[in-house]
This record gives structure tokens, C-alpha cells and sequence, in this order.
């Protein structure tokens, strides 16, 4: 028996002061990305299943067009929204800085409520970093903002003849027995790194420099960490994320989908409403 109160499991429900909150964390990142010269675009819900290639642990939602179609309801809208621009709108568009308010879905009735930018064929981490950092000032909150660069873990996997699932789910017990590897998992700050880079192998070192320059940023509460695991597949080099109490805040990075080199971030718009409500309790 369903009860008239209950809603699916997964589902999000945001009323009075949350909605309120929700819908203030939403105007004031439109607003900060139409000051930096993006657009607005929202994909549709309903995705050919073939289009939407998951990168995520999510279970995708299939459904059955009128036709027969295999159907999936939005899992991933960055996936989405490249494939969008640079497939139907190529022609009629050269505008490349696109931002969304959205939710993505995954089985059984999994919403996740999402802010997010893309910046097309630009490679300029620092202006999406900046630009990232200034929403969370504007709310009044200073997150844990780290840094990695994925090609770290890959070359040192493939030097050492490791299977990546050691530094996809970072079996730290595996890792520390190889002393320059036990060095890197050590490091937690920009000066961390810096003081370790003459010490390491000569195929880690453009890497490592890439990675300290990007940690260059001017942000007090940042965390360097080389060995990080990026969540998605499609990040393929920087990846970073902001985070408070182990809620993720924002997560973003470079990445190739369809042969186009982007950038860019999504906000986990219901965790920041979680904590802008407690702030508020």
C-alpha cells in the first residue's frame, strides 16, 4: 500500500524556504554566467538511447518511443548538450559558452538537480575555476575545492604495469608500496607537490608541473591531490570538485566528447540547498 504522502524513493521535493533557496542559487548563476558572456540552453528530457552514452554509474531509464525506439530519460547533460551544439545547432550558432538548469534522472527514480557550464573547443580551466568559485562566494560559502590531473594515475598505471582499478577506488594498502606513488598520495597541498616534483620520474613530471600551475589559483581552502579519481570517464586530464561535510558542491574539469576538446562544471544544486538550509536552522 502507497500512502497519499509518500513520493518515490530518490525523488526531490523542495517547498517554501528550500524552494526559495533553490531558485536563489539558480537567478544568481544565471545571472554570473550571462555576465561572462554565456547563453542558456535546455535539453530535452527524452534522449535516443544510442545518443546518450553513459560515462556515470547510473542506471539509464529506458523507455519505448511510439515507434519502437529505444528511449532514455536525460542522464548526463553535459553528454547531452555537446552532442546538441555541436551536432544540430553547429550551423546555426557559433556562440560556445552554453550553461543549463536541469535535472539529469537515473533508475529507479533518481533526480539530481544540476547547474551547469560548458565552454566548447576552449581549454582555459582557470576562467571556469574562477568562475565556479565566485557562485560559491556570492552564496556566503567556502567549500574544499581539489584538484587532480587524471593523466597522473594513467601513466603511472601503465608504467608500472597496474591495473587501474587500484587507482580508480585508490587501494592505498597496493599503492604505497611503490615509493614514488607513496609520495604523490602524500601530497595535499601546492607546496606539497612543488617540494616532491625534482624527485619523480621524468614521464610524471610534465604532469605534475601541468597540475601545479593549474593549483596556481588564488583560493585559501584548496587541496592539491595528483591520485584523485574523477567520477566520469570523460574527464581526461584536470578534473576538480568542491565539497563541504562529504557533500559535493560542484565538480567539473577537461574533457573530449565526440572528438571536441570543452571545459566546464555542473552544480549539485540540491546539496547546496541542504546547506544553505542548515546554515539557516
Amino acid at each position: 500500500m502507497i500512502l497519499e504522502h509518500e513520493i518515490p524513493n530518490g525523488s526531490k521535493l523542495h517547498f517554501g524556504l528550500s524552494a526559495r533557496l533553490k531558485r536563489k542559487v539558480e537567478n544568481l548563476s544565471a545571472e554570473l554566467f550571462y555576465q561572462h558572456g554565456f547563453e542558456e540552453i535546455v535539453s530535452p528530457i527524452f534522449v535516443y538511447q544510442e545518443h546518450q552514452k553513459s560515462f556515470l554509474n547510473r542506471d539509464v531509464i529506458h523507455l519505448s518511443s511510439e515507434q519502437n525506439h529505444q528511449i532514455a530519460m536525460r542522464s548526463d547533460s553535459t553528454i547531452d548538450v555537446i552532442r546538441i551544439i555541436t551536432k544540430r545547432l553547429g550551423r546555426t550558432t557559433n556562440q560556445k559558452k552554453w550553461f543549463y538548469v536541469q535535472p539529469v534522472f537515473s533508475y529507479p527514480t533518481i533526480e539530481h538537480n544540476q547547474i551547469g557550464a560548458e565552454c566548447i573547443d576552449e581549454g582555459d580551466i582557470q576562467n571556469m575555476l574562477t568562475l565556479g568559485i565566485s557562485i560559491f562566494k556570492s552564496l556566503g560559502i567556502m567549500p574544499l575545492l581539489q584538484i587532480t590531473n587524471t593523466r597522473i594515475a594513467r601513466l603511472c598505471a601503465k608504467e608500472m604495469r597496474l591495473d587501474t582499478i587500484y587507482f580508480d577506488k585508490l587501494h592505498i594498502e597496493r599503492l604505497q608500496k611503490i615509493v614514488f606513488i607513496k609520495k604523490l598520495l602524500l601530497v595535499n597541498t601546492p607546496s606539497d607537490l612543488d617540494a616532491i616534483i625534482p624527485s619523480m620520474p621524468q614521464f610524471l613530471k610534465y604532469e605534475l608541473e601541468y597540475l601545479l600551475h593549474a593549483c596556481s589559483c588564488s583560493y585559501p581552502n584548496l587541496l592539491c591531490s595528483p591520485l584523485l579519481p574523477a567520477p566520469v570517464d570523460y574527464y581526461d586530464d584536470l578534473f576538480f570538485k568542491m565539497f563541504l561535510r562529504n557533500a559535493i558542491f560542484l565538480s567539473g574539469g577537461h574533457y573530449c566528447i565526440d572528438g571536441t576538446r570543452s571545459c566546464g562544471f555542473g552544480i549539485y544544486t540540491d546539496n547546496v540547498v541542504y546547506h544553505l538550509l542548515k546554515d539557516k536552522g
